[in-house]
């Protein structure tokens, strides 16, 4: 071996728009530098995740091999690094890997010949291959071309002919343990820079054959644990660093496909809890929790307290969209076992909905919805069908079978300009099928808007509750929502007709169109500024809790008083005017919201003719006459330390700019946003002169 070899391993994001557009630290190209260091020690390995940080050591010292990875949100950035690196030293081995390839052997083929800057594309699990593919290169004499005549399993590369090749695919290796820790062998202690989460995987594979998703396929079907006391160890390592390093990140990402359905997940989440106490951390942790066993799934939630959010991922609820996506092996009845123990434990559940799916129509995916709400869900979330590559559903066949009709837009903060040239990385998405029309679509997204901007986060949940004393079905409170907003005006009506023309806007028949669009200079900076490509969902989901809230509340209290009316409730309460007011201004002063860190952070109060907080701690009685004050009290509304210090420090994390308020509302507990209530005295200044 030589010496001098060095190897250099990116895992890139971007970080041009002064917001992080994948703020994980990289573990898949973490361990496959454990792996080289321990199988080839003579070799230099390097990891990198700032594109600018790579291109700048490249220039100041060309590697011999550049390894990078390939997800829909990186493509074109490795890509674009790989023609940089070309154009400085064509002897460079280029080699790419990662789920973001087609399927069919052809399509591979075709993508590698389109894409002379990569000599090298593997597939599947790198761990090993990483080091594999380094000992072939170097056993050809550093030589490219020489190389392309050896036989190297589970790749995609040209022979030395230029002729593409696809070989036999490596299994996948099942004793991951032998893995060494990328956390224990201290390879990521350089990225606790206080801008980055770490994310960790339990386990690897997904027993569920879904076709929207690329560990739906065969090959993944088998799942393999990494050992418990590893992990344990793992967590406590990044803790105690997080703790001393980046006090601020309290991220925790876990990486597993169904975190929580194993019996080791409650174990693990209780020791999660454990570093919670000791070292503050996670106070946030984002996974994607189990389809079936909801047994497991509650106790792993209450062991960290709440700070994972459960995600019923249920996609549809058509069990003709579950046989066309090979979903029906999860278990529907699962998810309603799970609503019981939810609630009656006071625990938030999330679940997801795919718009776009093969064999969905508007109506099919609406009463999804409907039947989710009344279930007892806190939060649906409505997602649009990506066209991944690497599922089932992006392949040919499925493409023509279903008659999907798609679209191309910039991923949100997933552009910049590196060695002086602009890039952007792009999504396809699904618009239409032979059940979906581009307009259903259209209105579909409208009430996505709804569930964002008025639903999560519970900023209703108690009136809703209220309402549901009297009959009105949580369905029916989230129906007379966007009715509300569209007969709005002001503010709020522009709120939704910004949101529909930036729906339809950011999308383009093709990905040359769309990039063509964003690298004219005017729309660039635009782009950069946040006012267009950015996330709609989360963008206008913050923009509705910080900025907008007033406005959103008094919109979702009317339309739900007009139902209280319409249905006679409002006739079985005695001055119902004045409890409403009460109860409108109580829910308003109770969400932190504002333009700056000292606005959100604030405390205000009010003067009140109802005992609000006793109302509610008893359950919110039908008749709230016997809460009424003798004469008016003033309240006042604080954050807790807890949820102060939380939003403080994901402010220095984000800022108040609306594009890191846009990746901090999915990265905050929700309850950080919720006033706690205390009486006050008479000399408290009133709420317009504390203003």
């Amino acid at each position: 071996m030589n010496s001098s070899t060095n190897v250099y391993l990116a895992d890139l994001r971007y970080n041009f728009s002064g917001v992080l557009a994948n703020d994980c630290m990289p573990l898949g190209v973490a361990y496959m530098k454990a792996v080289m260091d321990q199988e080839l020690p003579e070799v230099n390995s390097r990891l990198f995740v700032y594109p600018d940080k790579l291109w700048q050591t490249i220039l100041e010292s060309p590697p011999d091999v550049l390894m990078l990875s390939n997800y829909v949100w990186n493509e074109a950035l490795s890509f674009h690094i790989a023609k940089l690196t070309k154009r400085l030293n064509p002897d460079v081995l280029v080699v790419m890997g990662g789920p973001n390839i087609s399927l069919e052997d052809e399509r591979r083929m075709a993508y590698l010949q389109s894409h002379p800057e990569v000599d090298l594309y593997v597939l599947g699990e790198g761990d090993y291959l990483a080091s594999e593919v380094v000992r072939h290169f170097l056993d050809a004499g550093k030589s490219v071309k020489k190389m392309g005549d050896r036989e190297i399993p589970s790749s995609v590369y040209r022979r030395s002919d230029g002729s593409p090749y696809v070989p036999t695919m490596w299994e996948r290796h099942k004793e991951i343990d032998d893995l060494p820790s990328p956390w224990l062998t201290g390879i990521q202690d350089e990225f606790f820079d206080g801008k980055l989460a770490p994310l960790i995987e339990t386990n690897r594979g997904c027993p569920f054959t879904c076709t929207f998703c690329v560990q739906g396929t065969r090959w993944y079907t088998k799942v393999h644990n990494f050992s418990v006391d590893r992990i344990k160890a793992e967590i406590d390592y990044i803790a105690h660093r997080i703790k001393k390093y980046s006090p601020s990140q309290g991220t925790l990402r876990i990486a597993d496909s169904n975190f929580g359905m194993f019996e080791r997940d409650v174990e693990i989440s209780e020791h999660i809890g454990h570093r919670m106490k000791d070292c503050g951390y996670p106070k946030f942790i984002d996974a994607t929790t189990g389809k079936n066993r909801p047994d497991r799934i509650i106790r792993s939630v209450e062991k960290v307290s709440g700070a994972l959010v459960l995600y019923q991922a249920v996609q549809s609820l058509d069990e003709n969209v579950l046989r066309n996506v090979k979903r029906q092996t999860i278990k529907l009845e699962a998810y309603e076992q799970l609503q019981v123990h939810m609630r009656g434990r006071g625990l938030r559940s999330n679940s997801d909905l795919i718009l776009g799916l093969p064999g969905e129509t508007i109506q099919t995916h609406l009463a999804a919805s409907y039947k989710l709400l009344d279930s007892g869900i806190s939060q649906v979330t409505n997602f649009q069908l990506m066209l991944l590559k690497g599922s089932e559903l992006e392949t040919v066949e499925s493409r023509q079978s279903f008659r999907f009709e798609s679209r191309f837009r910039v991923l949100p903060k997933n552009f910049g300009i590196v060695g002086g040239e602009k890039v952007f990385d792009v999504e396809e998405i699904v618009v239409a099928t032979d059940t979906l029309s581009f307009d259903d679509y259209v209105e579909c997204r409208k009430r996505a808007l709804i569930s964002m901007a008025f639903w999560r986060d519970d900023l209703f949940e108690d009136v809703v509750v209220f309402l549901g004393g009297f009959g009105i079905p949580r369905s029916e409170c989230w129906k007379s929502l966007l009715p509300a907003l569209e007969q709005s005006t002001g503010k709020a009506r522009r709120f939704l007709d910004d949101f529909v023309r930036e729906t339809i806007g950011e999308l383009f028949p093709s990905r040359e169109a769309c990039i063509d669009f964003y690298s004219q200079e005017d729309n660039f900076q635009r782009l950069l500024r946040g006012e267009i490509g950015d996330n709609l969902m989360h963008k206008y989901h913050a923009i509705a809790v910080f900025h907008l809230w007033p406005e959103v509340c008094d919109i979702a209290m009317g339309a739900f008083r007009r139902l209280l009316v319409e249905n006679g409730g409002a006739d079985k309460i005695p001055e119902f005017d004045t409890f409403w007011s009460d109860l409108h201004r109580f829910v308003q002063l109770k969400h932190a919201h504002g333009y700056s860190e000292s606005q959100i952070l604030a405390h205000c109060e009010d003067e009140f003719e109802y005992d609000i907080p006793t109302w509610l701690e008893h359950k919110m009685p039908p008749t709230p006459a016997a809460y009424s004050y003798t004469s008016p009290q003033r309240l006042g509304f604080r954050l807790t330390p807890e949820a102060h210090d939380g939003l403080k420090s994901a402010l220095e994390v984000w800022s108040t700019d609306i594009r890191g308020l846009t990746k901090m509302v999915t990265r905050i507990k929700s309850l950080w946003l919720h006033r706690e209530v205390t009486p006050l005295g008479s000399a408290m200044k009133s709420l317009s002169q504390s203003a």
